[in-house]
């Protein structure tokens, strides 16, 4: 197996295992359900490489919102680059976060 594809799917298991969630099958060339993890809230789209920088377009994160909104889910996306892992979520995916919080 390709060492990237190998990188990928792990980054992928190991987020749908934190976020209490399950990898998508074909989330890259089917079309009922996209983005690559998901759990009952989020629809995450992940990326995984070893360059120290990335590259993130609006059409990236257009295309992730758009998928997640079909599933009526909160668009993530998650990339692991050089060893760390981030998450880019839309600001109002933030404030939402913040006011659930607020009420626990």
């Amino acid at each position: 197996m390709d060492r990237r594809i190998k990188a990928s799917r792990t980054q992928e298991k190991r987020l749908a295992r934190k976020v209490g969630g399950v990898t998508t099958a074909g989330s890259g060339n089917g079309w009922a359900v996209k983005n690559d993890v998901r759990n009952d809230r989020w629809s995450i789209e992940c990326k995984t490489t070893q360059a120290s920088r990335f590259a993130l377009t609006n059409r990236d994160l257009l295309g992730a919102e758009r998928n997640a909104l079909l599933d009526m889910r909160e668009m993530a996306f998650a990339i692991e680059m050089c060893g760390r892992h981030w998450v880019v979520i839309s600001e109002e995916s933030f404030l939402r976060f913040l006011e659930l919080e607020a009420d626990i």
